[in-house]
């Protein structure tokens, strides 16, 4: 079993880290010939959220993999560990809006290489940094990160969840501002309803016994779906379908916003949401990281 890559987009990985350190304290990640996946399963995601997602391979350079496993390697990392690491190597961490370092331990034109080794019996990602100083000295820093390899029942026990055919698709408005949005709704209430049709409107809805609040974007762009298409030939276009949802699993894959791509919102009204956020333009994606939040009954 080998793995040895180098990592030439640090700072969108690190991104990918912190937005899904949000859900779970660990991540399983799946490296295949062609792609790397993240995945946090059912009983990990905190609120219920779970995450199956595919990145290209051009995240990395030098990429090569072998096992016996169908040339795959499955693996267990904790989030915070890798945070921490990626932390060191990403440029972008380390430079303030107005242009200047502000953390000392960002490493600036900082070369990734990433190996899977064992410390003895343990097997661990091995990072090595190699960059410069705040001061512009050569630095070589190597990192350790413990992990667990999964065995092929392990595998066999991690299954993407079962939804029915989604009644919408919807273009989400900028993740940055729907979570400012729902930060504040998650003042006042516990769940929030969310409600979409075919003529672009998305709503979220807030009920207590002291506020009942609605936010509306319309004109959103629907992507083409077969599905859609046939449902909505026996439905009104105005037709809104809802799911509710918990607020705070809301806000757990809002962290996604961090990734600054393109999401579309999959209603399946009264079961979940799925929202996948595209790494890059929906076109040219670099990979898409796939949410399933989990409705609520509200009574």
């Amino acid at each position: 079993m080998r793995f040895r890559t180098g990592v030439t987009n640090v700072s969108l990985l690190h991104k990918i880290g912190r937005s899904l350190s949000a859900l779970a304290k660990v991540c399983v990640i799946r490296l295949s010939l062609d792609k790397v996946h993240f995945i946090i399963p059912g009983h990990e995601g905190r609120e219920g959220v779970q995450v199956w997602s595919s990145c290209q391979t051009t995240l990395f350079s030098g990429y090569r993999i072998e096992s016996n496993n169908d040339n795959e390697i499955w693996l267990e990392v904790n989030l915070d560990a890798l945070i921490r690491v990626l932390r060191s190597a990403d440029t972008s961490a380390g430079i303030s809006s107005e242009g200047n370092r502000n953390n000392a331990t960002a490493l600036s034109e900082a070369e990734v290489t990433l190996k899977l080794q064992k410390n003895g019996r343990q097997p661990v990602w091995q990072f090595e940094i190699r960059g410069k100083s705040l001061h512009g000295k050569d630095v070589e820093i190597k990192h350790d990160i413990n992990v667990a390899i999964l065995s092929s029942k392990r595998q066999g026990e991690l299954l993407e969840p079962m939804c029915p055919p989604p009644d919408i698709h919807i273009v989400m408005p900028n993740l940055t501002e729907l979570k400012n949005i729902v930060a504040r709704l998650g003042h006042l209430a516990d769940d929030v309803k969310i409600s979409a049709n075919h003529e672009g409107t998305l709503e979220m809805t807030v009920k207590s016994n002291h506020v009942d609040i609605t936010t509306t974007w319309r004109n959103l762009e629907l992507p083409s779906s077969t599905t859609d298409q046939d449902q909505s030939e026996h439905s009104p276009h105005d037709r809104m379908f809802s799911t509710s949802v918990s607020i705070k699993g809301l806000q757990k894959f809002l962290t996604s916003h961090l990734i600054g791509g393109t999401a579309i919102a999959c209603l399946c009204e009264n079961h979940c949401i799925i929202a996948y956020v595209y790494i890059g333009s929906m076109r040219e994606a670099g990979g898409v990281l796939t949410f399933f939040v989990p409705a609520k009954i509200v009574e």
